[in-house]
C-alpha cells in the first residue's frame, strides 16, 4: 500500500513541476510573440521588450520624413519626425511605417544588395499619373529619406511603372536636396 501511495505522491508532484514549467515556458512565448506582433524587438538576453511603440497614439507623421508646405517660400519642403530616433531603423521596420501613410501607394521589400535597398511601388499608377509631380515628388522624398536612416542604405532602388510624375530607378538623398531647409 505504501508503495502505491508513493507511486501516486511522485505522480502528483511530476504533473505539477511539468504543468508548472509549461505554463512558464507558454507565458514567456505569449509575451514574446505579443512584443512581435506589436513592432517591438525581443532582447533575449535581458528578457523584455524593446522598441515597442504604438503608432495609433501619435500622429503616424513623427515617425519617418514628411513632406509639409512653405506658404511663405511656396515650396515643399521635407522634415524629420521627431519621434523617428526612438524605433528601430530595419528596413522592414521603417516600410512598415511608411505604409502607414494615407497615401493609395504602399511600399514592398525586394531585397538588399551592399548598401542598397531595392522597393517596389504597389498601385504606382496612382503615384505617377494621379498624384501630380509635387505629391510624387513627396511620397519618393519621404520614402528614400526614411530608408537611409538605416546607416546601412544610401541607395533606394525604386522599381515602378514609368509615369508622368515619376520614373523607376536608384535614387539617394542628393536626388531631392532642394527640398531641405537651410
Amino acid at each position: 500500500m505504501n508503495k502505491k501511495l508513493l507511486v501516486i505522491t511522485a505522480s502528483i508532484i511530476g504533473i505539477g513541476l511539468i504543468s508548472v514549467i509549461g505554463i512558464k515556458w507558454a507565458n514567456r512565448f505569449l509575451k514574446i510573440d505579443k512584443c512581435l506582433d506589436s513592432g517591438g524587438r525581443w532582447n533575449y538576453e535581458q528578457n523584455r521588450c524593446e522598441g515597442l511603440y504604438n503608432l495609433d497614439l501619435v500622429k503616424v507623421t513623427d515617425y519617418y520624413w514628411h513632406t509639409d508646405f512653405d506658404t511663405i517660400l511656396n515650396r515643399e519642403y521635407i522634415l524629420k519626425g521627431k519621434l523617428l530616433d526612438s524605433i528601430p531603423r530595419y528596413p522592414d521596420e521603417l516600410i512598415k511605417i511608411l505604409n502607414r501613410r494615407k497615401s493609395n501607394c504602399k511600399i514592398e521589400f525586394i531585397k538588399m544588395t551592399g548598401d542598397s535597398i531595392s522597393i517596389r511601388i504597389l498601385d504606382d499608377e496612382y503615384l505617377t499619373e494621379q498624384m501630380g509631380s509635387s505629391g510624387a515628388m513627396c511620397f519618393l522624398a519621404e520614402t528614400v529619406f526614411t530608408l537611409t536612416e538605416n546607416d546601412l542604405i544610401k541607395f533606394v532602388r525604386i522599381e515602378m511603372d514609368y509615369g508622368s510624375h515619376a520614373s523607376p530607378g536608384l535614387y539617394t538623398r542628393d536626388n531631392f536636396k532642394d527640398m531641405i531647409i537651410k
